[in-house]
C-alpha cells in the first residue's frame, strides 16, 4: 500500500517518471496499471533469482533510471546487484519494520548468507537506507552507519481511501454487534494469538455485549490460529477472512481496530484505520507511537497482554471517539499525508543524484556529499 501510494503521488506530477518492477502480477500490480503507471512483472513463481537479476539488469539497461529504490530483503538484493551490472545509478531502500529474526543454526545457513548479503549490499551497493520511524532508524543503526539512514514516516491519502470504501458483509449480517478486527498478515510477531485470547477475555469479562471479532489476513500461521480460537471456545464469535482486497472497507466497517505486534515500523493500517474513521488500539511500540500518542486517532497500551489490550479497548469505548478520531485526523494530515511522504522522497532522490557519481563500493562514510 505505502508502494502504491508513493507512486501514485509521484504520477500527479512530482517530476518524477516511475516504473515498477514486481515478482508478482497481483493486485499492487493491477491497481499501478490502472493509474497507467509502467509495470514490468519478474514471476518469483516462474522464474529463478538469476533470471530475475538478468531480467532487472536489462530493464534498468533500457529504461535507464536516476534512481533504484528497493522495498523488502529479496529485492534490495536483487535490485542492487541488477544496478551494480546495468547502470550504477544512484540505490535506495526502504526498511517497513526491523527483522523479525536474524537466523541462527547451521540448518539455516543459506537464510544466513542471504541476510549478510543483504547487509552488504546495504551498505555498500546502496547509498541511503529510508526508515519509516524514528524509532525504526535507531534499530538500523546497528547494522548501518546512522549517516546512510533517512527517517522518511510513511504517508496516506486520505481521499483516495475513503473513495475506496464499499459496504461489506460481516457488518450488514450483525449490524447491532460491536466489531473487533486486527489486520495483517497472520504471522507470529503480529502476536495474533494475544488478539484471540483478548477474544476470549471480553466474551468472559462482558458476556452481555454483542462481539463480534474478526482477523483479516493471510499467512503461515492460520491453521494454528484457528486451533487456538476453537481451543479458547470463541469459533462462535470470530471470522477468519483471510486475504480481503477490501481490506479498508474492512477498516470502516470495524467499530475498533486492534495492534498487538511485538514490534512495527510505520504501518499503513492505522493511518488508514483513523482516515476511515475507526479507532486503534495498540501497542505502543515503533511508529504506532508517533501516530497515536495522545490519543490522537486511538490508544495505546505498554501491556502487552490478552488483559492489556481489552483493558484499553473497554477505556477506548468509554472515551469521546470522534474528540479521538478528530486529532487523529489532525495528526495524519500535519506528519503522515500522502503529499508529504512524496515530497520527502523526491527531495531524498534529488539530492542523492545531485551528489554526482554513485561510488558504489566505497563506504557511507568517504562519501563526499
Amino acid at each position: 500500500m505505502q508502494l502504491f501510494t508513493l507512486l501514485t503521488q509521484f504520477a500527479k506530477g512530482a517530476g518524477i517518471q516511475p516504473h515498477a518492477a514486481l515478482m508478482n502480477d497481483g493486485e499492487l500490480a493491477r491497481r499501478l496499471r490502472a493509474q497507467s503507471i509502467p509495470v514490468t512483472i519478474f514471476d518469483e513463481t516462474q522464474f529463478s533469482g538469476l533470471a530475475i537479476l538478468r531480467g532487472l539488469r536489462n530493464l534498468m539497461r533500457d529504461f535507464k533510471p536516476d534512481i533504484v529504490h528497493t522495498h523488502r530483503q529479496k529485492e534490495h538484493v536483487l535490485g542492487s546487484i541488477a544496478n551494480l551490472l546495468a547502470t550504477r545509478s544512484k540505490s535506495v531502500r526502504t526498511c517497513h519494520g526491523a527483522p523479525e529474526h536474524k537466523p541462527r543454526g547451521f540448518g539455516k545457513l543459506h537464510k544466513r548468507l542471504f541476510y549478510t548479503l543483504d547487509l552488504w549490499c546495504g551498505r555498500f551497493l546502496q547509498q541511503r537506507v529510508i526508515a519509516v520511524s524514528a524509532a525504526l532508524g535507531q534499530a538500523l543503526s546497528a547494522d548501518f552507519r546512522p549517516q546512510h539512514i533517512s527517517i522518511i514516516d510513511n504517508g496516506v491519502d486520505v481521499e483516495a481511501v475513503r473513495a475506496s470504501i464499499t459496504p461489506v458483509d460481516f457488518r450488514t449480517q450483525a449490524p447491532n454487534c460491536i466489531h473487533v478486527g486486527i489486520v495483517g498478515r497472520l504471522e507470529k510477531v503480529k502476536r495474533v494469538d494475544l488478539f484471540l485470547e483478548m477474544c476470549a477475555l471480553l466474551q468472559r469479562e462482558a458476556p452481555a455485549k454483542a462481539w463480534r471479532f474478526h482477523v483479516i489476513g493471510e499467512g503461515s500461521h492460520r491453521k494454528n490460529l484457528e486451533r487456538c480460537a476453537n481451543a479458547l471456545g470463541i469459533e462462535g464469535v470470530v471470522t477468519f477472512h483471510g486475504h480481503r482486497s477490501d481490506s479498508v472497507a474492512c477498516l470502516a466497517a470495524l467499530d475498533a481496530l486492534v495492534m498487538c505486534s511485538d514490534h512495527e515500523g510505520m504501518p499503513m493500517t492505522p493511518l488508514e484505520s483513523i482516515a476511515v474513521g475507526t479507532p486503534v488500539v495498540a501497542h505502543d511500540v515503533g511508529g504506532l507511537h508517533d501516530i497515536l500518542s495522545g490519543q490522537a486517532g486511538g490508544i495505546l497500551t505498554n501491556d502487552h497482554t490478552a488483559a492489556g489490550y481489552a483493558h484499553a479497548l473497554v477505556a477506548l469505548r468509554d472515551t469521546d471517539q470522534a474528540a479521538v478520531i478528530a486529532r487523529g485526523m489532525a495528526r495524519i494530515l500535519k506528519d503522515f499525508s500522502a503529499s508529504a511522504n512524496a515530497e520527502k522522497t523526491a527531495a531524498l532522490y534529488r539530492s542523492l543524484v545531485s551528489d554526482g557519481p554513485s561510488n558504489i563500493g566505497v563506504p557511507s562514510d568517504r562519501i563526499n556529499r
